[in-house]
């Protein structure tokens, strides 16, 4: 009968660059399938809650602007965050667009010269909200409420960003601990069993 045997020896240092690309599959690679298992668990959690908070996210950004559409009569199709923001920062769109004169008037200062009046008007036009861009709230308990939920939806943003820097922080730490205590390791294949261990 034929005896068949393969030895393959990994580094650690190898093992631990498998680490960065998928937490854990370094640590599986040594036979340490115990900490592999946590490191993989982690990620798999990590990225879970990176796609719930994210649907959660557009969730809340839906109800927000259902809501305006509702208690604003305020016409949303189509419209920006820069159009969503000045609805949580003001009372009505007349009051925005007050704000906005005030702002023409800071960058272009009141002169004779009608190149910078021009300059000013244009400003007004193209940052106001008019016509069919209008809203006004019905009430401040209304508006309190949009204020509320548009808090949830960068709440839920911010933790979905915080998952991100979870999964650099899991492959980082999981680089070190592949790569400090790393163990070399054999495979030997044999024609009446397997005897799996690998080292990275």
């Amino acid at each position: 009968m034929l005896l068949l045997s393969i030895l393959i020896s990994i580094s650690p240092a190898k093992a631990a660059f498998a680490s960065l690309v998928l937490p854990g599959s370094g640590d599986l690679l040594l036979g340490e399938k115990k900490r592999g298992t946590i490191f993989l668990s982690t990620e798999a959690t990590i990225w879970l809650s990176y796609f719930g908070f994210r649907w959660y996210e557009g969730k809340v950004h839906n109800s927000s602007i259902n809501y305006a559409g509702l208690y604003a009569s305020a016409d949303v199709e189509g419209k920006d965050d820069r159009y969503f923001d000045a609805m949580e920062n003001f009372y009505s769109s007349r009051d925005y667009n007050e704000w906005v004169k005030e702002q023409a008037r800071m960058f272009y200062p009141d002169t004779t010269d009608p190149e910078i009046l021009e300059l000013r008007r244009d400003y007004i036009e193209r940052n106001s909200y008019t016509g069919e861009d209008a809203w006004k709230w019905q009430s401040t308990e209304a508006a309190k409420k949009y204020d509320d939920l548009r808090d949830s939806k960068r709440e839920f943003a911010d933790i979905a960003s915080n998952m991100i820097g979870l999964a650099v922080a899991n492959r980082i730490i999981n680089f070190f601990v592949v790569y400090l205590v790393g163990e070399r390791v054999s495979v030997q294949l044999k024609e009446n069993r397997v005897q799996l261990g690998i080292r990275f």
